[in-house]
Protein backbone atom coordinates (compact mmCIF):
# COMPACT_ATOMS: atom_id res chain seq x y z
CA UNK A 1 0.00 0.00 0.00
CA UNK A 2 2.82 2.38 0.90
CA UNK A 3 4.56 1.72 -2.45
CA UNK A 4 1.34 2.41 -4.37
CA UNK A 5 0.93 5.71 -2.51
CA UNK A 6 4.53 6.74 -3.29
CA UNK A 7 4.10 5.85 -6.98
CA UNK A 8 0.88 7.89 -7.12
CA UNK A 9 2.53 10.84 -5.38
CA UNK A 10 5.49 10.69 -7.77
CA UNK A 11 3.17 10.52 -10.79
CA UNK A 12 1.36 13.63 -9.61
CA UNK A 13 4.61 15.50 -8.97
CA UNK A 14 6.26 14.76 -12.34
CA UNK A 15 4.12 17.10 -14.49
CA UNK A 16 4.90 19.95 -12.09
CA UNK A 17 8.62 19.12 -12.15
CA UNK A 18 8.84 19.10 -15.94
CA UNK A 19 9.16 22.14 -18.14
CA UNK A 20 5.86 23.98 -17.90
CA UNK A 21 5.81 24.80 -21.59
CA UNK A 22 6.85 27.23 -24.26
CA UNK A 23 5.97 30.87 -23.90
CA UNK A 24 6.25 34.22 -25.58
CA UNK A 25 6.72 37.61 -23.97
CA UNK A 26 3.66 39.79 -24.49
CA UNK A 27 5.78 42.96 -24.44
CA UNK A 28 9.33 43.98 -23.56
CA UNK A 29 10.28 42.18 -20.34
CA UNK A 30 13.21 42.34 -17.96
CA UNK A 31 14.95 39.02 -17.34
CA UNK A 32 15.96 39.14 -13.68
CA UNK A 33 18.41 37.11 -11.61
CA UNK A 34 15.84 36.41 -8.88
CA UNK A 35 12.03 36.31 -8.73
CA UNK A 36 11.85 39.74 -7.11
CA UNK A 37 11.28 43.25 -8.45
CA UNK A 38 14.64 44.35 -7.04
CA UNK A 39 16.50 41.40 -8.61
CA UNK A 40 19.39 42.30 -10.90
CA UNK A 41 18.27 42.81 -14.51
CA UNK A 42 20.27 40.37 -16.62
CA UNK A 43 18.91 41.56 -19.96
CA UNK A 44 15.79 42.95 -21.56
CA UNK A 45 13.77 40.57 -23.68
CA UNK A 46 11.93 42.08 -26.63
CA UNK A 47 8.20 41.65 -27.18
CA UNK A 48 7.36 38.26 -28.72
CA UNK A 49 10.59 36.64 -27.48
CA UNK A 50 10.23 32.86 -27.32
CA UNK A 51 11.17 31.21 -24.02
CA UNK A 52 10.95 27.83 -22.31
CA UNK A 53 9.09 28.20 -19.02
CA UNK A 54 10.83 26.14 -16.34
CA UNK A 55 8.91 26.85 -13.14
CA UNK A 56 6.85 29.36 -11.20
CA UNK A 57 7.52 31.09 -7.89
CA UNK A 58 4.93 33.58 -6.70
CA UNK A 59 4.14 35.98 -9.52
CA UNK A 60 7.26 35.04 -11.50
CA UNK A 61 8.25 32.40 -14.06
CA UNK A 62 11.77 31.07 -14.44
CA UNK A 63 12.54 30.97 -18.16
CA UNK A 64 15.28 29.95 -20.56
CA UNK A 65 15.74 31.99 -23.73
CA UNK A 66 16.59 30.63 -27.17
CA UNK A 67 20.17 31.87 -26.61
CA UNK A 68 20.41 29.87 -23.36
CA UNK A 69 20.05 32.71 -20.84
CA UNK A 70 18.08 31.79 -17.72
CA UNK A 71 16.28 34.14 -15.40
CA UNK A 72 12.94 35.29 -14.03
CA UNK A 73 10.13 37.16 -15.81
CA UNK A 74 6.95 38.56 -14.30
CA UNK A 75 4.10 36.14 -14.85
CA UNK A 76 1.80 38.67 -16.54
CA UNK A 77 4.37 39.31 -19.27
CA UNK A 78 4.18 35.74 -20.65
CA UNK A 79 1.71 33.93 -22.86
CA UNK A 80 1.93 30.15 -23.11
CA UNK A 81 2.05 28.97 -26.72
CA UNK A 82 2.56 25.21 -26.49
CA UNK A 83 1.96 23.52 -23.16
CA UNK A 84 3.62 20.12 -22.70
CA UNK A 85 1.27 17.21 -23.38
CA UNK A 86 -1.50 19.41 -24.78
CA UNK A 87 -4.23 21.41 -23.08
CA UNK A 88 -5.25 18.68 -20.63
CA UNK A 89 -1.73 18.36 -19.23
CA UNK A 90 -1.39 22.13 -19.10
CA UNK A 91 -4.61 22.50 -17.11
CA UNK A 92 -3.38 19.78 -14.74
CA UNK A 93 -0.08 21.64 -14.27
CA UNK A 94 -1.95 24.87 -13.63
CA UNK A 95 -4.11 23.13 -11.03
CA UNK A 96 -1.09 21.53 -9.36
CA UNK A 97 0.88 24.78 -9.29
CA UNK A 98 -2.06 27.08 -8.55
CA UNK A 99 -0.82 29.58 -11.14
CA UNK A 100 -3.97 31.62 -11.52
CA UNK A 101 -6.63 31.78 -14.22
CA UNK A 102 -6.13 30.27 -17.64
CA UNK A 103 -8.05 30.85 -20.86
CA UNK A 104 -7.97 29.26 -24.27
CA UNK A 105 -4.79 31.19 -25.14
CA UNK A 106 -3.00 29.71 -22.11
CA UNK A 107 -2.40 33.18 -20.75
CA UNK A 108 -2.02 33.16 -17.01
CA UNK A 109 -2.88 36.25 -15.02
CA UNK A 110 -3.17 37.23 -11.41
CA UNK A 111 -4.85 40.06 -9.62
CA UNK A 112 -4.41 41.60 -6.24
CA UNK A 113 -1.52 40.34 -4.16
CA UNK A 114 -1.58 36.67 -5.17
CA UNK A 115 1.93 35.30 -5.21
CA UNK A 116 3.35 37.61 -2.54
CA UNK A 117 4.36 36.29 0.86
CA UNK A 118 3.28 37.95 4.09
CA UNK A 119 6.89 39.06 4.65
CA UNK A 120 7.07 40.67 1.17
CA UNK A 121 3.84 42.56 1.86
CA UNK A 122 5.09 43.78 5.24
CA UNK A 123 8.40 44.96 3.74
CA UNK A 124 6.83 46.59 0.65
CA UNK A 125 7.93 50.13 -0.09
CA UNK A 126 6.50 52.70 -2.52
CA UNK A 127 8.23 52.90 -5.87
CA UNK A 128 7.34 56.23 -7.54
CA UNK A 129 9.69 55.51 -10.45
CA UNK A 130 7.75 52.33 -11.28
CA UNK A 131 4.50 54.29 -11.25
CA UNK A 132 5.98 56.89 -13.61
CA UNK A 133 7.14 54.09 -15.89
CA UNK A 134 3.47 53.23 -16.45
CA UNK A 135 2.75 56.60 -18.10
CA UNK A 136 3.78 55.46 -21.61
CA UNK A 137 1.22 52.65 -21.33
CA UNK A 138 -1.67 55.03 -20.58
CA UNK A 139 -4.60 55.08 -22.97
CA UNK A 140 -6.04 58.39 -24.12
CA UNK A 141 -9.77 58.98 -23.63
CA UNK A 142 -10.15 59.10 -27.42
CA UNK A 143 -8.47 55.68 -27.81
CA UNK A 144 -10.72 54.28 -25.07
CA UNK A 145 -13.83 55.58 -26.86
CA UNK A 146 -12.68 54.02 -30.16
CA UNK A 147 -12.05 50.70 -28.43
CA UNK A 148 -15.46 50.78 -26.75
CA UNK A 149 -17.20 51.65 -30.01
CA UNK A 150 -15.41 48.86 -31.88
CA UNK A 151 -16.51 46.37 -29.21
CA UNK A 152 -20.08 47.74 -29.11
CA UNK A 153 -19.62 48.63 -25.44
CA UNK A 154 -22.02 51.03 -23.76
CA UNK A 155 -21.18 53.51 -21.01
CA UNK A 156 -22.88 53.17 -17.62
CA UNK A 157 -24.42 56.64 -17.01
CA UNK A 158 -24.22 56.18 -13.22
CA UNK A 159 -20.47 55.59 -13.39
CA UNK A 160 -19.93 58.46 -15.77
CA UNK A 161 -21.81 60.79 -13.43
CA UNK A 162 -19.59 59.79 -10.50
CA UNK A 163 -16.35 60.30 -12.43
CA UNK A 164 -17.30 63.33 -14.46
CA UNK A 165 -16.16 61.54 -17.64
CA UNK A 166 -17.89 62.07 -20.96
CA UNK A 167 -19.31 59.16 -22.99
Amino acid sequence: MRKAFLVLLLALALPAAATMGNGTTTRQAELRSTPFADGKTLKTLPANAKVDVLKRVGGWYQVKTAEGSEGWVRMWLLRFSSPPGGAAAFKQNVAVLGSGRSGSTYTTATTGVRGLSEEELQNAKPNPAAVLALDPMAVTPDDARKFAKKGALKADPALLKDTGAKP
